[in-house]
């Protein structure tokens, strides 16, 4: 039996983040978590990740920021970018680095629906190379790059605070 490229890839990136600390992700509370002492950048999270967390405003009340934004430094030196509502849920990720984040963690419950978008995507459009592309209403994941140079982002469409697009998820 032959076994696609696709396949093994697919298959390979979620033994390999099948590894990772699971804490939540996309959709519901922040991955890597933030504390009292890891707000600053550089700060050693569980795991051994840097942690820093940034407050930006997209609300004209500078007191009340509409979300944050934590930024995870993993131990393979990629940097994964977390943006956090008030209400402590991430709605927005994105990343760049020597590695491919832990998507499986990352995108959590809708790892699922990414892989089975890459896989229809893939059996219709047939094979090929270069960035993973999926657009759909309630879920946007693009990763792109190459080895040693990965970046991505992924965010809830519906999820977006007021005042801040799809571009500003960087």
């Amino acid at each position: 039996m032959m076994t696609s490229k696709f396949g093994i890839a697919v298959v390979a990136a979620a033994s390999f983040v099948a590894a990772a600390p699971a804490y939540a992700a996309l959709g519901s509370a922040p991955t890597y978590p933030v504390t009292a002492s890891s707000t600053s950048a550089g700060a050693a999270s569980p795991g051994g990740a840097a942690v820093a967390r940034f407050a930006a405003n997209a609300s004209a009340n500078a007191a009340t920021p509409a979300y944050t934004v934590s930024q995870t430094t993993l131990p393979s030196g990629t940097v994964v970018n977390e943006y956090v509502t008030a209400g402590n849920t991430v709605f927005a990720l994105s990343w760049q680095g020597p590695t491919m984040p832990p998507l499986k963690t990352l995108l959590a419950t809708y790892f699922p629906t990414y892989v089975q978008a890459l896989t229809d995507a893939h059996n219709t459009q047939g094979g090929g190379y270069g960035a993973a592309v999926v657009r759909q209403t309630g879920l946007v994941v693009e990763t792109g790059g190459h080895m040693g140079s990965f970046v991505g982002r992924a965010y809830l469409p519906q999820a977006l605070p007021q005042g801040l697009s799809a571009d500003d998820i960087k």
